[in-house]
């Protein structure tokens, strides 16, 4: 079984959040994704990303992710994001190909103008939504899939 690498630019970046959704810990390095912007989805706690030129989004770099994690990722992402293949730079310099969760483009519309910060999401937005990921994905801790 093929082990993937995911770049995490949104709640995801938090080790809590990324086990809650998987049911595995996972190491994970700082890095930064080129030509892409990052932003907040309209009502919500959560970003969506899109390419932009001249545009760069920081996050968390995870390694060793096998099939089940990522169909309970796919699951989490849901219909809005796509799976997609992209270039990671790391912090000392060297690229790491990964997936990427991209708002697919037919769900543009969705995301606000507004910048998504990670801190400030752990600062202002972090219970609201893990209230939110708990009573609307319920079904799937009911399920045993997280």
């Amino acid at each position: 079984m093929k082990k993937r690498a995911l770049f995490c630019y949104g709640t995801l970046q938090s080790p809590l959040v990324m086990k809650a959704v998987t049911g595995q810990a996972y190491e994970g390095r700082e890095a930064i994704l080129n030509n892409w912007a990052r932003y907040r989805v309209r009502g919500s706690e959560y970003p969506g990303i899109t390419r932009q030129e001249a545009s760069v989004v920081s996050g968390k770099l995870y390694w060793g992710l096998d099939e089940q994690a990522m169909e309970k990722l796919d699951a989490f992402e849901g219909e809005k994001y796509e799976r997609v293949i992209v270039q990671v730079a790391i912090a000392d310099g060297t690229c790491e190909e990964a997936y990427v969760y991209a708002i697919r483009n037919d769900c543009r519309k969705m995301l606000s103008n507004d910048p998504w910060d990670f801190d400030r999401f752990l600062q202002y937005g972090l219970e609201k939504f893990i209230h939110w990921f708990v009573e609307d994905r319920r079904d799937l801790f009911d399920r045993g899939d997280l």
